[in-house]
């Protein structure tokens, strides 16, 4: 009897372990199709939604700030003397 279950297990044994890899290489690729799904889905969502307008606290909404940064940048602080 133990004879005839190794004979079985060595002739179908790789049958089966070759279906079960396949089964679980199914498996895996479906949940990560499924997973890129979802995500691609949650991306369409997000770039169909509107920005909100920036708060006047924001950076780069308070024209006068900006005005006089500006000008501090391009002002010329070089002096030479003759």
């Amino acid at each position: 009897m133990p004879d005839r279950l190794l004979d079985l297990l060595l002739v179908y044994g790789s049958g089966f372990a070759v279906c079960a890899i396949a089964w679980l290489a199914l498996r895996i690729y479906e949940n990560v199709r499924d997973h890129l799904r979802r995500a691609s889905a949650q991306v369409d969502d997000a770039l169909t939604q509107p920005v909100p307008a920036a708060a006047d606290n924001q950076p780069g909404t308070d024209q006068h700030a900006l005005n006089t940064i500006t000008a501090a940048w391009n002002a010329d602080t070089r002096k030479e003397t003759p």
